[in-house]
């Protein structure tokens, strides 16, 4: 299927920007450190928060309840 636009919602679920400036792969492929493992659950737990509200409550309700959080 093709939606034939690029005007879509998204769910992007950020990478941090604790990397220097060109090593964005190195990064992301790289191996976790236990800080970055410990803080997944939760991250993984709100996003889920995030799109059951989505689905929900609407593009508009989630982006004010969870944007610049």
């Amino acid at each position: 299927m093709l939606l034939n636009t690029t005007e879509y919602p998204r769910f992007r679920f950020g990478i941090s920007d604790a990397f220097k400036k060109g090593q964005q792969v190195d990064y992301v492929l790289g191996e976790w450190d236990l800080e970055e493992k410990e803080k997944l659950k939760e991250r993984l737990e709100v996003s889920s928060e995030i799109i059951r509200s989505f689905v929900l409550a609407g593009l508009n309700n989630t982006m004010n309840a969870y944007n610049g959080k």
